[in-house]
């Protein structure tokens, strides 16, 4: 038996919109050498149909995709409920792999200018040597709208 409800046009148009524009917090879960997680707040940006993050090759949870590069995304609306569990969350579980590309690649500054739009002063340190944009691919949505209001999609 499936505790997940489907995702219909309007979670998925709820989904986009947190995804897009309404969350507050974002955190990128990986696997450590020691086969622990661990989570950290990133800033992923959704371009295209895609989901792209700028990391630097010297955080932690960078070193940790070099080892693993199954993660999962949480993105976390605004808190409008009191009961803080109510509140709207997206779990996206998948793989991100490293983009091969050149500081002065056309798609490169594309990249960074959009991603400039939704973290200021991204502009930059996407030029340091050790910034680099990952894409993620999605293997499975896990949204949660509040009490008994879970939908999952999987891939």
């Amino acid at each position: 038996m499936n505790m997940y409800q489907p995702l219909t046009e309007n979670i998925r148009q709820k989904i986009k919109r947190l995804q897009e524009t309404d969350y507050v917090q974002a955190a990128i879960g990986t696997i450590d050498k020691e086969g622990c997680p661990l989570v950290t707040k990133v800033v992923p940006m959704s371009y295209k149909g895609s989901i792209y993050l700028l990391l630097s090759d010297l955080s932690e949870h960078t070193k940790n995709i070099k080892l693993n590069n199954n993660v999962s995304i949480y993105f976390a609306a605004k808190e409008t409920n009191k009961t803080k569990s109510n509140n709207s969350r997206l779990t996206l579980q998948g793989n991100i792999k490293k983009l091969n590309l050149k500081k002065v690649d056309p798609f490169f500054i594309e990249l960074t200018a959009y991603y400039q739009k939704i973290e200021s002063g991204s502009q930059m340190w996407a030029q340091f040597l050790d910034f680099n944009f990952y894409e993620f691919f999605e293997s499975r949505k896990l949204f949660v709208d509040g009490f008994a209001k879970a939908y999952e999609e999987e891939f």
